[in-house]
């Protein structure tokens, strides 16, 4: 009989831990405004900590062509290491895939060195990720460009 009863209330619970995907999208913008923060001549440490707070305590993010799988630790040092790199990077969304705590975006992302260089190819590359969530907050960044 108590098994009965948690079959009934599993879909209420499915729902209740899940965003919607609009709001998960909203959370993927937020992400990528926080990225072109790090990604600026005037970005800062705290640049960093804010997209930090993005991520769930145990996030990672994978690079699968690289066999690289990233914790939050080592992907904060790798965003550390970008600090003033770049004048000016953009991201420029061109498709949107919403699921169960899941995005998909399709974007490109234009970038001006410090010395006021471009890498046309790559500008011009489209890239995908994904973003998999945990209530609000991202889990996985998944890179498969």
């Amino acid at each position: 009989m108590k098994m009965k009863a948690l079959y009934a209330l599993l879909p209420f619970m499915l729902v209740s831990s899940a965003c919607s995907a609009e709001a998960l999208s909203d959370k993927v913008n937020a992400y990528f405004d926080a990225q072109k923060a790090v990604e600026h001549q005037h970005s800062k440490k705290s640049d960093v900590t804010n997209l930090l707070m993005l991520l769930t305590p145990d996030a990672t993010f994978e690079h699968p062509r690289f066999n690289a799988i990233l914790s939050k630790e080592e992907y904060k040092a790798g965003l550390l290491s970008y600090l003033g790199q770049y004048t000016k990077c953009d991201i420029q969304v061109t498709n949107i895939i919403e699921g169960l705590n899941a995005v998909t975006v399709e974007y490109l992302h234009p970038c001006i060195d410090q010395q006021g260089n471009t890498n046309e190819k790559e500008n011009k590359q489209k890239l995908v990720t994904l973003f998999e969530f945990s209530g609000e907050k991202i889990k996985r960044i998944r890179h498969y460009f």
